[in-house]
């Protein structure tokens, strides 16, 4: 295993905990946006790739016939398992394993998703080429994740590397877009925000920065009064609540 893996795992080891599970990532636009751009049916697979606590993963469940999570971290496929025996679901299975080399043969699922993956992967193009193997012709793919604006995105990125170690970079909409070049048709997209907590997010990461949250914040506080970055943050009762720049796109696989 590399080391950028490593990171990743020790970083979401620490964040499988039933407090995540009601974090802004539990319940924002995203999760109807991809029901919306889907249109799942009750005959149909999905995939979740980098399935983390199943977030994403447990809203399909309740419309498909069945759904197939895969993460890397043990603790994070341990607690979506226990979300699952808490909410008494039969239609779902978990597996671990690297989504850089999926381990489903060809055309399997007949929708293949991920959200929030891209920004912490060091090869997000190799992950969205996997996506496309396993999902069948005439499937539906969906890609949900941090577009930072091309023309702030080294200021961007700086920043929000402060929150992890397993942060690599967030991409822009324009690259989302290239799975276009996969063999995609129909295509949509659409931006949003999704508002964050900086302290909170802070408090449960791996932070890189050498400094104290404080001192983190700060420094946030300080990029956001210059303008420095394109995400509208703003601070309420001395929290920096960061609005992130998020991007949902989809097509399907030609037939």
């Amino acid at each position: 295993m590399d080391s950028h893996n490593e990171d990743v795992i020790s970083e979401f080891t620490k964040r499988a905990s039933p407090f995540h599970d009601t974090s802004p990532h539990s319940n924002d636009y995203s999760l109807s946006l991809m029901i919306r751009f889907s249109e799942p049916t009750i005959s149909e697979t999905v995939l979740d790739v980098a399935c983390g606590n199943g977030t994403v993963a447990f809203e399909f469940a309740k419309v498909v016939k069945h759904v197939t999570g895969i993460d890397i971290t043990p603790a994070m496929i341990q607690r979506a398992t226990i979300i699952q025996k808490e909410r008494n679901l039969d239609n779902l299975d978990w597996r671990i394993g690297d989504i850089s080399a999926l381990p489903f043969s060809d055309d399997c699922f007949s929708i293949v998703v991920t959200r929030g993956s891209l920004h912490h992967l060091t090869d997000p193009n190799k992950v969205m080429e996997e996506m496309y193997r396993v999902c069948k012709p005439g499937g539906k793919i969906l890609i949900t994740d941090i577009t930072a604006d091309k023309n702030k995105k080294d200021q961007f990125n700086s920043v929000e590397k402060m929150q992890g170690l397993s942060y690599t970079k967030a991409l822009t909409l324009d690259i989302l877009k290239k799975m276009k070049a996969l063999g995609l048709i129909n295509f949509q997209s659409e931006q949003f925000d999704l508002k964050d907590n900086l302290k909170a997010s802070l408090s449960t990461s791996s932070s890189v920065n050498s400094g104290s949250d404080k001192e983190n914040i700060q420094f946030y506080k300080q990029e956001t009064e210059m303008n420095n970055l394109e995400s509208k943050n703003c601070e309420v009762n001395d929290h920096v609540h960061n609005n992130l720049p998020m991007s949902t796109v989809f097509g399907i696989k030609k037939g």
